[in-house]
């Protein structure tokens, strides 16, 4: 089991490929997590909201984690996002993940009921209490509709329940907040954000590490941008963040809603740069469709993105 007391750096929340009828084609998973690796990611984090976790079942989802883990083969630590309405399912994704192997779990808060804090407590730790690798928090009430609140999360890591957080608001001003608190009440917590602004939150004291969608995409750019901030380049983290800024674009390049345009876009991406086979999406999502393809492949190759070997 890897350690991750350190993890810190991208960690991109992989995209899921699918094939024309909504299977998981795990042969163009293999190949983006390769391209992930070797453009120096920090590690991999599985079956989150950019990878459709809630449109594969269970099956699917085991699938998606273990081909992670032994395409990495130890190179990288893994978490896996095991989340579900209910304590005992969120267990159950839980217990199928480690037994293929992933470093880590994440759990969001329930979806579809609203749940207290105190709900929410209770949740954490039957979970940590039944899976025995680090459990992480991700926090996104934009899909759940609960938010896991500062005091919620400290009680949770300073009696050793959560090793870490995923928050997903894009909110830095609370970012900022909850690092404060941590440091304050002296607990081990690592914090990453969902975030594509590398540069400003590498700069951010008690801040880990970025968990960018777009990463998918560019994801050499994501790491130098991190690396060159911590480092105090910031000329050339800045460089690397231009880039990073600019593939965002390519999100928009594709129908749908918010989330179906922005996974879309990077599928379509993927699919002109060879990485993965086909672009589509669980439906009813938006699956890009061939004169999207194009316009989008176009703007790749003019951000100048490509596939390093």
């Amino acid at each position: 089991m890897t350690d991750l007391t350190a993890l810190s750096g991208i960690v991109p929340p992989i995209l899921t490929p699918l094939m024309p009828d909504g299977q998981v084609d795990l042969r163009s998973l293999m190949r983006l997590t390769r391209y992930l690796l070797i453009n120096g990611v920090h590690g991999i984090w599985a079956c989150g909201t950019t990878g459709e976790f809630a449109c594969i079942d269970a099956e699917e989802r085991e699938h998606v984690t273990g081909t992670i883990v032994e395409t990495l083969d130890g190179k990288l630590p893994v978490i896996a996002n095991v989340s579900d309405c209910s304590t005992r399912l969120t267990v159950g994704h839980a217990r199928r993940a480690v037994a293929v192997g992933a470093d880590a779990i994440a759990v969001t808060p329930p979806y579809y009921y609203g749940n207290s804090q105190e709900e929410l407590l209770h949740m954490y730790r039957e979970v940590r209490d039944a899976i025995d690798v680090p459990l992480y928090i991700y926090n996104i009430p934009s899909t759940v509709k609960t938010r896991v609140e500062i005091p919620t999360i400290i009680e949770l890591a300073r009696e050793g329940t959560v090793a870490g957080i995923k928050d997903s608001q894009g909110d830095l001003p609370w970012a900022r907040e909850l690092a404060s608190a941590v440091a304050e009440a002296g607990v081990p917590l690592r914090i990453f954000l969902g975030s594509k602004a590398m540069t400003e939150v590498a700069l951010i004291p008690g801040l880990h590490g970025c968990i960018p969608g777009i990463a998918n995409v560019v994801p050499r750019a994501c790491v130098d941008a991190w690396e060159q901030a911590e480092r105090g380049n910031i000329d050339a983290a800045r460089t690397a963040q231009h880039l990073v800024d600019a593939a965002m674009g390519l999100l928009d390049m594709t129908a749908g809603g918010r989330h179906a345009r922005s996974f879309g876009g990077m599928k379509a991406s993927l699919v002109t740069l060879g990485v993965i086979t086909h672009p589509t999406m669980s439906s009813p999502l938006h699956t890009a469709d061939a004169t999207e393809i194009a316009a989008v492949g176009e703007r790749t190759r003019e951000l100048g993105i490509t596939v390093r070997k």
